[in-house]
């Protein structure tokens, strides 16, 4: 499964887990956890204002439902793309219609948390925007790429 952009991911981090709480009651999904306390706080940006990062507190831990919206979309098609890949005789028509179907709802959850940070960053002051943004950028660019999977020899 392809993961969400790490750009998305600090933004969303806490919105989402300070979301089931509040939309939702956890005895309506009694196959996850419940989220520690300590997860729940907002992340804070190195060199950005408090009050840069008041606005970023709110806007992590305010919920979203269309967000929750997109990513109940995701888990069907992934569940779907699942179903078709564990059956006993694979349909690759099912198989390649649950991977389009799985792209297509990842793609609008990255698109929606883009928008996300886009207005996020417009809330911010001049100085404030720029550090958020380049706090982003650079952890995105961070992040390490995993090495290539080895070749299967051909026998």
């Amino acid at each position: 499964m392809k993961t969400v952009s790490i750009l998305a991911a600090l933004l969303i981090a806490g919105a989402a887990q300070a979301v089931p709480p509040v939309a939702a009651p956890t005895a309506a999904k009694p196959q996850q956890p419940a989220a520690p306390a300590a997860a729940n706080t907002p992340r804070r940006f190195p060199g950005v204002s408090d009050a840069g990062n008041a606005i970023l507190a709110k806007v992590q831990t305010t919920p979203d439902p269309q967000l929750q919206a997109l990513g109940r979309t995701a888990k069907a098609a992934h569940d779907q793309l699942m179903a078709a890949v564990m059956a006993p005789v694979i349909d690759m028509d099912k198989v390649a219609a649950a991977l389009k179907a799985q792209d297509e709802a990842l793609d609008a959850v990255r698109a929606h948390n883009t928008d996300r940070i886009i207005a996020a960053a417009r809330l911010l002051s001049d100085d404030d925007r720029g550090t958020f943004l380049r706090t982003l950028v650079l952890a995105q660019s961070q992040r390490p790429v995993p090495p290539p999977a080895p070749a299967k020899p051909q026998p």
